[in-house]
């Protein structure tokens, strides 16, 4: 195996890489590919952390683990590519145009921002809502995301907003459903 990749993914689990895996495939991806079977590029591809390790390992690479790396790593790798620079890092003001800018009103206004989140949504209290459950889906999953591995206090705000939405008798029961589980697994 290339002694640069190994270099790096030592740097990379140990919180030194200048370069998030995600921006590191871009630009070795064909050297990679060359080098690993198929089926071991793809969980290098998909499940980079725990395969990285596991090579680590199997080629006697001392290291250690930086855990706060890892989980930023982690959140990196649900984002599309497109949505990241050429440092494979989130681009500059990225997350503040999700969602109609939620995250940016949630920075300034706190769990008043609920408002707009309902908004977008397109959920109104006391009136039967024509919730966009295609949008609710997707604020949800990102929620869960931002829980384990962005930023805890707003994604379990989105959380707890979803999950004080009353009875809807749609397909918004469910969701609503996943996102109190999601907040009750946080506590344990």
């Amino acid at each position: 195996m290339d002694k640069k990749h190994l270099e790096y993914f030592k740097d990379l689990l140990e919180g030194k890489a200048e370069i998030s895996f995600q921006g590191y495939l871009a630009l070795h991806e064909d050297s990679l590919k060359s080098q690993f079977s198929a089926a071991r590029f793809a969980r290098i591809k998909f499940k980079n952390i725990e395969e990285i390790e596991k090579i680590l390992i199997e080629e006697n690479i001392p290291h250690s683990i930086d855990k706060e790396s890892v989980k930023y790593e982690k959140y990196l790798s649900t984002f599309h590519p497109d949505s990241l620079n050429g440092k494979g890092r989130l681009k500059d003001g990225f997350k503040e145009t999700l969602f109609n800018g939620l995250f940016k009103k949630f920075k300034e206004n706190g769990i008043a921002a609920a408002a707009d989140l309902y908004k977008y949504i397109g959920f109104k209290e006391e009136k039967k809502s024509k919730i966009n459950i295609e949008k609710m889906a997707d604020i949800e999953y990102f929620a869960e995301i931002e829980t384990k591995f962005g930023s805890k206090d707003f994604g379990l705000f989105i959380l707890k907003s979803l999950a004080s939405i009353g009875r809807q008798f749609s397909t918004a029961d469910d969701i609503c459903m996943r996102a109190k589980e999601a907040i009750k697994n946080l506590d344990n």
